[in-house]
Order: C-alpha cells, then sequence, then structure tokens
C-alpha cells in the first residue's frame, strides 16, 4: 500500500487564481457603479434637505443665509462637499464631488431657489443624473 499525499498542483491552483481574476474583472467595475449611484442619491437628499432648511431660513429671517452650518447637510459618509451662493432673494446649491466620487459621470449636482435641478462638468444630461 503506497500512501500518496493528494494536494492541488501548480498548474491547478493558476488556474483558479485566473479565473477569480477574470470574475474580479467584471465585478470591481459593476460594485464601483453601484457605490457612486447610492452617493449620489444621499447627495441629492442632502441638496433636497438644506433647501428645505433654506427657506425655513428665508421665511424666519426675510433673506436667504449666506453660509451653512454643518449641522444642516454634513452626512459622515457623505462624498460630496456642499457650496452655497446666495443673495437676498435667490440661491444656489451645489453638490461638488469628493475623492473616489470624482470618477462619477454626473460631476456636480446643483439645486437653485425655484427648484431647477442641474449639473456641472458632467458626461451626462442633469433630468439623467437626477432621475436616477
Amino acid at each position: 500500500m503506497s500512501s500518496r499525499l493528494q494536494g492541488f498542483t501548480l498548474v491547478e491552483l493558476m488556474c483558479v487564481l485566473a479565473i477569480v481574476a477574470i470574475l474580479s474583472s467584471f465585478a470591481l467595475p459593476s460594485y464601483q457603479q453601484s457605490q457612486q449611484r447610492s452617493q449620489r442619491t444621499l447627495a441629492k437628499l442632502t441638496l433636497v434637505k438644506t433647501a428645505h432648511w433654506l427657506e425655513r431660513q428665508a421665511n424666519m429671517l426675510g433673506s436667504y443665509p449666506s453660509y451653512l452650518p454643518d449641522a444642516v447637510w454634513q452626512t459622515p459618509e457623505l462624498r460630496y462637499r456642499l457650496a452655497l451662493q446666495s443673495g437676498v432673494n435667490a440661491y444656489v446649491l451645489t453638490a461638488l464631488p469628493v475623492g473616489a466620487q470624482t470618477a462619477d459621470a454626473c460631476g456636480s449636482l446643483t439645486l437653485n431657489s425655484s427648484g431647477e435641478r442641474g449639473v456641472q462638468n458632467a458626461n451626462l444630461m442633469a433630468n439623467q443624473c437626477w432621475g436616477r
């Protein structure tokens, strides 16, 4: 009776690693796009929430505030930075992508005091980015 050790050969191991690499090359871009979509949705919600806060402040003070307190819009997982341009009768909120979100095709999302939604530095149209 001969006892042989059973195991994987180097060729079998290399085949398995090649298959894993091929599957990963398809899965990773899909995962990154999903992450970008979820961050974009969070940014849209943050813009709308901030716009509501600005409207309440304008009703109380008579004009839109010139700054945004962090407590109004800050969300720990948000990969966007909010910017406000405001005047007495109007404002424009802009969500600027930060970090990995800069690769998103929608670029910066905008929302103004009349409710118009737009994009800046984007490869897609505003209705495509806001409608997704």
